[in-house]
C-alpha cells in the first residue's frame, strides 16, 4: 500500500502560519507582561505571580491558537478543518470580549494583542481556504473521514462511454481510480459522470465522477458506492497486493 504524493506541492504559506500560531501564545503573554508596568516582571517569582493572574478565558483562546498551529502542521483536510474551527472559536471569544469587557480593568497591551490576533485569524482563514485544494492537498482526502488507501495496481477497467473503452488502472482505492486510457476519447470531454467496470472483479460496476481528464489520463471519484461493494473492492485489492 503506497500513496503517491510526488505531484503535490508544499503549502509553505500554511507552515509559516502554523509556526506563527504556535509562537503566538508565548509572544502574547510576554508582550502583555512587558507592558504591564510591573518592575522586574521577568524575575521567576514575579513572573509566576503574573501568570497566575491571567483569566481562564484567556488561557482558552491562547490554547485555541496553539491547537490551530499544531493542526495546520498536519497535511490533511480533517486537521485543517479542526484548525479553522479553533480559529473561529478564538475569533468569537475575542469579539465577544471586545464588546463586553471593561478595558479600564484590563491591561491595554493585552487588548491590543487580542485585536491583532483577531485580525490575524481573519486573514488566516482566507489563506487556509486558498491552500485547501489540489495540488496542495490530496484530492482523495475527505474533510470528516480518513483517506482511503491507494494501491498501485494495474488491472483492466472498462470505461462505459460510447462503444466502451478498456484502459488500465495505475492506482486504485475504494474512493477512486486513476486510469491510463489506450487512446484519447473525445466523448469524455463532454460528460461529468461515467460508469466503469472492473472486469477482473466479477464485472463490478461503479458510478464515478470525472475529476480530471488529460489526454490519456482519467481520474475518477466513485459515487454512490455502498459499504458492501466498497468492502468487496477493498478485500480484492488487498489480495492482489499481497
Amino acid at each position: 500500500m503506497t500513496q503517491d504524493k510526488s505531484e503535490l506541492r508544499q503549502p509553505i504559506g500554511i507552515y509559516i502560519l502554523a509556526l506563527l500560531f504556535m509562537l503566538a501564545p508565548l509572544g502574547n503573554i510576554l508582550i502583555s507582561l512587558a507592558g504591564s508596568g510591573v518592575d522586574r516582571w521577568y524575575y521567576p517569582s514575579q513572573f509566576v505571580q503574573l501568570i497566575e493572574t491571567i483569566p481562564f478565558a484567556d488561557w482558552l483562546w491562547l490554547a485555541g491558537i496553539f491547537i490551530a498551529g499544531i493542526s495546520l502542521m498536519m497535511r490533511h483536510k480533517s486537521a485543517w478543518l479542526i484548525a479553522v474551527v479553533a480559529l473561529f472559536i478564538v475569533l468569537g471569544m475575542n469579539t465577544y470580549r471586545a464588546f463586553t469587557i471593561d478595558e479600564t480593568v484590563l491591561n491595554p497591551e493585552f487588548v491590543r494583542m487580542q485585536i491583532l490576533v483577531s485580525i490575524l485569524v481573519t486573514f488566516s482563514v482566507l489563506i487556509i481556504a486558498f491552500y485547501a485544494r489540489y495540488p496542495y492537498l490530496d484530492r482523495r482526502q475527505q474533510w470528516m473521514f480518513p483517506t482511503a488507501h491507494r494501491y498501485n495496481l494495474a488491472t483492466p477497467i472498462l470505461v462505459n462511454i460510447a462503444e466502451g473503452v478498456t484502459g488500465t488502472s495505475e492506482s486504485v482505492s475504494t474512493a477512486g481510480v486513476r486510469i491510463r486510457m489506450p487512446k484519447v476519447v473525445d466523448a469524455l470531454k463532454h460528460v461529468n459522470d461515467v460508469e466503469v467496470t472492473f472486469t477482473e472483479l466479477e464485472n463490478l460496476k461503479v458510478n464515478s465522477e470525472i475529476v480530471e481528464f488529460n489526454g490519456t489520463t482519467l481520474r475518477l471519484r466513485f459515487k454512490n458506492f455502498g459499504w458492501g461493494a466498497r468492502g468487496h473492492l477493498e478485500a480484492w485489492l488487498k489480495s492482489k497486493n499481497s
